[in-house]
C-alpha cells in the first residue's frame, strides 16, 4: 500500500472519528444542556433553575492568554449588571491539580466558578477551545455561542439586549 493511500485512509478515519464538539451543543433558540454543581463559594447552582436571569456560561483556563485578556471585561460587565439579573458561571477546564489556581484567579475578579471535573451534571462538553461562552436568556433558551476573547462590544451586542427584555 502506498504512503499516499495510507494517508488518505488515516485522514478519512480521523474525520469520521472526530468528536462532536465541533458541532453546536444545542441549537440557538433551544434550551441549553444541563449544568449543575457547587461553585467554589460552596453555593449550589442549577442552570435549569436560573430562569428569569440572563446567564453567561464561560469555559475558561487559567493558562489561556485570551481568557486573561477577557476576564477584566467580564468582571466589569458582571459588576455593572448583576443587579439587573445577569449571572455568570465560569467553568474551569484545567486539570484538578490546578483547582487552587483557577479558584484564586476567579476570586481576584469576583467571578463565580466551578471546575468542569467537579460538576454534578453537565450536558456540555468537558473542554472547549478557551474561552468559549454560551449566553442563555431569561426564558432559559440558548441565544449565542462564542469562541474567543470577548471585548466590551460583545456584551453590549449579545447580553445587554437580553437584560433589557422583560419576561
Amino acid at each position: 500500500m502506498s504512503i499516499m493511500k495510507l494517508l488518505k485512509i488515516l485522514i478519512v478515519a480521523l474525520l469520521v472519528a472526530s468528536p462532536a464538539s465541533a458541532q453546536p451543543i444545542a441549537e440557538i433558540g433551544e434550551p441549553p444542556p444541563a449544568l449543575k454543581g457547587k461553585l467554589f463559594s460552596g453555593q449550589a447552582f442549577d442552570l435549569a433553575q436560573m430562569r428569569g436571569k440572563v446567564v453567561l456560561v464561560n469555559f475558561y483556563s487559567s493558562y489561556c492568554s485570551f481568557c486573561a485578556y477577557e476576564i477584566g471585561n467580564l468582571e466589569n460587565f458582571y459588576e455593572q449588571y448583576r443587579d439587573q439579573g445577569f449571572e455568570v458561571i465560569v467553568v474551569g477546564i484545567d486539570n484538578l491539580e490546578d483547582r487552587a489556581r483557577v479558584e484564586r484567579m476567579l476570586g481576584i475578579y469576583g467571578l463565580p466558578g466551578v471546575m468542569a471535573d467537579e460538576l454534578e451534571q453537565s450536558g456540555f462538553e468537558r473542554k472547549y477551545p478557551t474561552p468559549t461562552s454560551f449566553v442563555i436568556d431569561r426564558d432559559g433558551l440558548l441565544r449565542s455561542q462564542t469562541r474567543g476573547a470577548k471585548q466590551p462590544f460583545y456584551y453590549a451586542e449579545k447580553v445587554l439586549p437580553l437584560l433589557q427584555q422583560k419576561r
